[in-house]
């Protein structure tokens, strides 16, 4: 399950450098904020989604070294919620990108 991680996690950095430059100078990321300039960042803002995903990789597979063998199932958990937030992550950032090229 970490390399799937770790493979969503390089697709969402190898998105953003394939569209590098055909990205507008704004880009609509902040969607929970008010409709207008609030919800506005620039190209580089986009490595936050990559940055978080790296960030939940590094602290999940922490918690799996620390937590006993013997937990098997706290581990699986934690395999599991990382490849799927990165893969969510992945999603939300190809959609942002077809929706502004």
């Amino acid at each position: 399950m970490k390399k799937a991680a770790i493979a969503f996690w390089l697709g969402q950095i190898l998105l953003i450098l394939f569209f590098w430059q055909k990205l507008p100078p704004e880009i609509p990321l902040f969607y929970s904020r008010p409709w207008g300039k609030e919800q506005l960042t620039t190209p580089f803002g986009l490595f936050i989604l990559p940055s978080l995903s790296l960030t939940i990789i590094l602290i999940h597979s922490a918690f799996i070294y620390f937590i006993p063998k013997e937990e098997k199932f706290i581990s699986k958990i934690l395999d599991v919620s990382t490849t799927v937030f990165n893969f969510l992550c992945l999603v939300t950032l190809t959609k942002i990108i077809l929706l502004i090229t």
